[in-house]
């Protein structure tokens, strides 16, 4: 990523295009994949700002507030003969929790499963878990949420104007040590 301005432009399009389609008179099954699939373009552009030095230390700590369902009993959530939700997690007592940016948009990007809902003619919200969490936790994301986060990303402010590099032996790299 040469310049993150670009990247910007494109994400501030791709937010106007969700926050537009957040409603219809009837959700079809195309709309829903058009607009999952706009979400997870949006989060994988984020994501790769923050992957690279391209983004500041505020926006990269960025968090939102979701819902967490605790995975309950041995029988793993797969994709033949899985139930329900309510079958392999605890619907009924959620856990608040603030989680970062970059845990919404692995959510997001490698989900293994996620079940939509609408209220009204809005597009409401999510119950994702990637296939990483998915013997540990299920999560809540409203759209309003994705989209107030994934704006921070798409504003100029976001970006980098000052940056300090230190040496990670480990890593045989530079790393970002501060970026403002």
């Amino acid at each position: 990523m040469i310049e993150s301005t670009y990247w910007r432009q494109e994400l501030r399009a791709e937010l106007v295009w969700l926050k537009r389609h957040r409603r219809y008179r009837r959700w079809s099954e195309k709309q829903v994949v058009l607009y999952e699939r706009r979400l997870m373009l949006v989060a994988f552009q984020v994501r790769s700002l923050l992957e690279r030095p391209k983004v500041n230390d505020c926006a990269r700590s960025a968090r939102m507030s979701v819902l967490r369902y605790k995975k309950i009993g041995s029988k793993p959530f797969t994709y033949v003969g899985a139930g329900f939700p309510e079958d392999r997690f605890d619907m009924e007592n959620p856990e608040p929790l603030e989680l970062g940016v970059l845990d919404v948009c692995n959510q997001l990007i490698h989900y293994y499963w996620m079940q939509t809902w609408s209220e009204g003619t809005a597009f409401k919200g999510m119950l994702v878990f990637s296939d990483f969490m998915r013997p540990k936790w299920a999560y809540q994301l409203l759209i309003e949420d994705l989209i107030s986060l994934f704006s921070t990303f798409a504003n100029d402010s976001s970006a980098v104007t000052e940056l300090r590099f230190h040496w990670n032996e480990k890593k045989q790299d530079y790393v970002a040590q501060f970026a403002r």
